[in-house]
């Protein structure tokens, strides 16, 4: 019985009123998908990923050759992919592959305290994670999932794959990424062994995500909120005297 009276009583507010009451519980609701899209060059070196100005890595040095920062504010407990398109070349010229690179080779270990993946396609697209601090110490083991998994949770300060964003090479299923807990940053890079310098292309990237809504709306929503449910309560109060005319009837 409360449910229908409740369910009666929505629907007999009018239509401002009902549009005030949604707008309020969109407001409260969990977070919602986005997409945005960055262009990752072919100079972005990954382990430069969070140095400041003046660090130096095998022949590169931010900020001239730090990686594209890709992403801020996201949910890490929910999917990101990923669409990219373009191509990387690592020795410098004509561009013969895309995002998912060419032949396979292996990663540095560790340097600047990030470390690279085992056994990844060559002038493919990479990605690290970090927290709000400045990468340094022990890198984390490297990463050996291969290009065809259909979701990865890779650690802070550890480069993986990303290539196209599908199981296969410009075909499959997309693939979900889960940035680790206390992630704040993505960065997008091409995979090289040394001196990204002299790369070439570029690639264009698709991310979707779902962004970080404050828990505690801004003052102005708040008020929004508050003469809006007031406005509710005044119309429900005004039709009681006619329900219990009804009722008496």
């Amino acid at each position: 019985m409360l449910k229908i009276s409740i369910s009666w009583r929505f629907s007999a507010l009018s239509s401002s009123m009902r549009a005030l009451f949604l707008s309020a519980a969109v407001l409260m609701s969990p977070a919602y998908a986005a997409t945005v899209i960055v262009t990752v060059e072919p100079t972005d070196n990954p382990y430069l990923a969070g140095a400041p100005d003046g660090v130096t890595s095998v022949g590169d040095s931010a900020p001239a050759q730090s990686p594209t920062l890709a992403l801020t504010g996201f949910d890490t407990s929910q999917a990101i992919t990923f669409s990219a398109v373009g191509g990387f070349n690592n020795a410098g010229g004509f561009i013969a592959t895309g995002p998912d690179g060419g032949s396979l080779f292996t990663m540095n270990a560790g340097r600047l305290g990030i470390s690279g993946p085992l056994s990844v396609p060559a002038n493919g697209l990479l990605g690290v994670f970090l927290d709000n601090s400045v990468p340094g110490g022990t890198a984390p083991p490297q990463r050996d999932d291969g290009v065809s998994f259909l979701s990865l949770s890779p650690l802070l300060r550890q480069i993986f794959w990303i290539g196209d964003g599908l199981t296969g090479n410009g075909s499959g299923t997309v693939q979900a990424f889960f940035a680790p807990a206390g992630a704040t940053r993505l960065y997008l890079g091409p995979s090289d062994g040394f001196g990204w310098f002299n790369n070439s292309g570029g690639a264009t990237v698709t991310i979707n995500y779902s962004p970080l809504i404050a828990e505690v709306p801004e003052p102005d929503v708040w008020a929004m909120m508050i003469v809006g449910f007031g406005a509710i309560a005044m119309a429900m109060r005004a039709r009681r005297p006619k329900e219990n005319r009804l009722q008496n009837t």
